[in-house]
């Protein structure tokens, strides 16, 4: 694989720029994948995504804004989008099981033993992380 990127906040505006992040690079012909973290992932499951608390006081004025541009902001649209690019989407099965959601975590994201995922770490030739 080309780039590993890793979305560690549930925040939207983490999870968005990854996921678009993603699917460019992927659309330029990269080989990317995507690791979502525990914070993402519990976002995912409960179906429950807000803002960072310094984004927040803007969230009006993005949501009008990108529903002017004809953006969705919803972070499932995205999430389906890419897997749909053929993206590999990937989750910690153990990080899932310790929360207690690995039930609720979208079909679109594979769960992996910890060791798998920790060799697509070792096999990427570029990670990308911070989002």
């Amino acid at each position: 694989m080309d780039i590993l990127i890793q979305i560690n906040s549930g925040n939207l505006d983490t999870i968005i720029p990854g996921l678009i992040m993603a699917t460019r690079l992927k659309n330029e012909g990269a080989d990317v994948s995507v690791s979502f973290q525990w914070r993402a992932l519990i976002a995912f499951a409960e179906g429950h995504f807000e803002f960072s608390p310094s984004v927040a006081r803007y969230a009006t004025k993005i949501n009008k804004n990108a529903e002017k541009m004809g953006l969705p902001i919803d972070p499932m649209k995205f999430l389906e989008g890419a897997k749909a690019d053929g993206i590999p989407l990937y989750g910690c099965a153990v990080e899932a099981a310790i929360c207690g959601i690995k039930e609720k975590i979208p079909q679109e994201i594979e769960l992996m033993e910890e060791s798998d995922i920790t060799n697509f770490l070792l096999e990427a030739k570029k990670v990308i992380s911070g989002f």
